[in-house]
């Protein structure tokens, strides 16, 4: 490995590090809970945006 390659991995690695683990973030409920309101909002946007943007078939 050349020593460009040494730094950039060393760098990779410690943006990793200070990234915190998935079970960190979140428990179980929590997931779960996240899920739902991801879930809920997705389907709010859609709508609203249903309301707004209309598609025209190409001729």
């Amino acid at each position: 490995m050349t020593k460009s390659t040494k730094g950039n991995l060393h760098v990779v690695e410690e943006i990793y590090n200070q990234i915190p683990a998935f079970t960190d973030v979140f428990s179980e409920d929590t997931f779960y809970i996240f899920v739902a309101i991801f879930v809920s909002c997705t389907i709010m946007v859609a709508f609203v945006l249903s309301k707004f943007v209309t598609i025209k078939p190409v001729e």
